[in-house]
């Protein structure tokens, strides 16, 4: 009974809880934080402290901005609420 148990727990460990947001939610939810159209987009599961996050990662340039200089925005959402946990700007 208990290696039927682990054996469940196992296979269960590397799917998504039924309640989190998709990734496509979670780059929509960043999106709205940025006033450029990125050139590229990176999310990732991670954790904020305790919290199951999205770190959505967003990079281009700004209207008229010239080339070499760019603007990166990380975005952390919850991955069970949609709330954004923190973000940073570079």
């Amino acid at each position: 009974m208990l290696v039927l148990a682990l054996v469940a727990a196992a296979s269960c460990a590397g799917r998504p809880a039924a309640t989190e947001i998709s990734r496509e939610h979670a780059i929509d939810i960043a999106r709205k934080e940025v006033s450029f159209t990125p050139d590229r987009v990176e999310a990732v599961r991670g954790t904020s402290g305790m919290t199951p996050v999205w770190r959505v990662t967003l990079a281009g340039r700004l209207p008229g901005q010239p080339p070499g200089l760019f603007e990166t925005v990380v975005v952390e959402i919850d991955r069970r609420t949609g709330s954004i946990v923190s973000l940073a700007r570079t």
